[in-house]
């Protein structure tokens, strides 16, 4: 069990995320007239999708893979992965020089498994889907680094990881101030919980008082929503289809949640008509490509738009890596 975690200042974060910025690409945050009309306010939206590999993961694992020692390096690395950590973990192991190695779900979008091996990853399928897929593959992973004594990092739970993770929410940060604006909400689609907690310590009470930070989960994945009512880590029952590959964790990390506690989050759930609905917003009216986890946070506020009227909105879209079938498919409907 993880001890209580003091927070880092904003001079740490800003630090960490400065550290970042050779390796990484510094994402739009795009005014959307349409969704500000849709709220009677104004709404932005944090392209995150155009991070390198599609998706916000990538720095999170970047960050994670610098502060290894160097026989850890030497060792190589195995992870677990729905998808956009395996990504975002093969790129910067690429980068960096470091075996990557993945246990995925047999069932993960084939453009996300393609990837990792493009970025020379080995990758192994899970097959198992008890108690969860995610939780099967986890197991594998551990398994993996006793038999090769690889280290064994962790997709979300982990407070370095998460540390690497906020730098989205200190880009953003600066570019509300560069555009002088304040920020209400903060949107945050969320799995295991790795971009709202790294998000939280960016836009708390202490340095942003006036804003709400949200976590934004599938219907019927509402982990991280029912530990933050319930007051300890909770269960969510997964027993609804969702779209959102990578937002299917029943529950979050027992770090994620230990930080998120001290900084006010809330929880908000979206169904999955909204969850498509968001896909073909941002494609008809911003031209952007989301898959259903990076656009959770549009679908969020497009079902519960009573909840932003009158405010100023963040949305980060945190991915971009859809099957083109999928996509096709979510955008004919």
């Amino acid at each position: 069990m993880p001890t209580p975690l003091s927070t880092p200042g904003l001079k740490t974060l800003k630090k960490i995320y400065q550290s970042q910025q050779s390796y990484t690409r510094k994402t739009p945050l795009i005014h959307s007239e349409e969704l500000g009309a849709r709220v009677q306010g104004k709404v932005f939206v944090k392209a995150e999708s155009l991070q390198k590999t599609g998706a916000f993961k990538f720095r999170g694992a970047l960050h994670r893979l610098l502060q290894l020692t160097e026989q850890e390096k030497s060792r190589g690395v195995v992870a677990y992965s729905s998808g956009n950590f395996a990504r975002g973990l093969a790129a910067a192991g690429e980068i960096l020089g470091i075996d990557v190695h993945i246990v995925m779900p047999a069932d993960a979008p084939k453009n996300k498994i393609d990837s990792a091996l493009a970025h020379g990853a080995e990758v192994k399928l899970c097959d198992e889907s008890q108690p969860s897929r995610e939780e099967a593959a986890a197991a594998e992973a551990v398994k993996l680094s006793q038999q090769h004594n690889y280290s064994l990092l962790h997709p979300f739970d982990d407070a370095t990881l998460i540390q690497g993770q906020s730098a989205v929410a200190m880009e953003t940060s600066e570019q509300l101030e560069q555009l002088g604006e304040t920020c209400h909400f903060l949107l945050c689609p969320t799995g295991g919980g790795s971009l709202v907690a790294g998000s939280s310590m960016v836009f708390n009470t202490v340095n942003y008082p006036e804003t709400q930070v949200l976590a934004i989960e599938p219907s019927g994945y509402e982990g991280m929503t029912l530990s933050i009512e319930e007051g300890r880590r909770a269960r969510a029952n997964g027993n609804l289809v969702s779209s959102c590959d990578a937002l299917q964790a029943l529950s979050p990390g027992e770090t994620n949640f230990l930080i998120v506690q001290n900084s006010e989050v809330a929880g908000l759930a979206v169904d999955e008509a909204f969850v498509n609905e968001g896909i073909r917003f941002a494609a008809f009216n911003m031209k952007l490509i989301l898959e259903p986890s990076g656009a959770i946070g549009l679908g969020a506020l497009l079902q519960h738009s009573e909840k932003f009227r009158e405010k100023t909105t963040v949305i980060i879209a945190s991915g971009g890596n859809i099957d083109i079938e999928e996509y096709a498919r979510i955008i004919q409907q």
